[in-house]
């Protein structure tokens, strides 16, 4: 859903969890977590408009899966990686961040796509948010990007049968409204 009069994206965005979980979360609200397993950095993560591909993902982890369908309004202050816009910067931010590692002395974060950890990716995207808010005074309230996952669908196919957009929400105030949605048929 895009106005064309206004810098605000409104989507549905589908979170995987367990039934206890959602519970808590439709009561008190959305917690931010961090984890190394996270792509773009600490936030709430969502599938964009792909409510079975976030079922697939809590039947993955969890014996009592759930999904929240949460409406969200994406604005100005979005890290939107599906359009070209942010890529100068992230080209200008990255030896930036590769500086800051050197002078602290410290070994870059392990990046293992295989066990799905993006140690790597999670930093960088917490180094640019952080480097932005603080130094430039530029707000990232939330980063969406384009994932591509599981198998091509045809030999040399750009097409893979589990991309998908995730949204990763930084400030949970976007957030307008959350509601359980039943399982799909066929899931389970």
């Amino acid at each position: 859903m895009t106005d064309s009069t206004s810098s605000i994206i409104t989507v549905w965005g589908y979170h995987g969890t367990s039934a206890e979980a959602a519970d808590l979360i439709l009561r008190e609200g959305f917690s931010i977590k961090p984890s190394r397993y996270h792509w773009l950095g600490d936030g709430v993560y969502f599938f964009q408009d792909a409510p079975l591909r976030a079922w697939e993902w809590a039947l993955r982890r969890y014996s009592d899966p759930a999904v929240i369908r949460s409406l969200i309004h994406l604005d100005e202050d979005c890290m939107d990686l599906v359009d070209i816009k942010w890529f100068s910067l992230i080209d200008e931010m990255y030896p930036l961040y590769l500086a800051w590692y050197e002078q602290m002395n410290w070994p870059l974060p392990v990046q293992n796509l295989e066990r799905k950890a993006h140690g790597l990716d999670c930093d960088f995207f917490n180094y640019v948010v952080r480097t932005m808010n603080e130094d430039m005074k530029v707000r990232i309230r939330a980063i969406r990007g384009v994932f591509m996952e599981g198998e091509r669908i045809l030999p040399n196919s750009a097409i893979f049968n589990r991309a998908h957009i995730q949204i990763a929400v930084l400030d949970t105030s976007l957030i307008q409204e959350s509601s359980l949605i039943e399982t799909p048929g066929g899931i389970r």
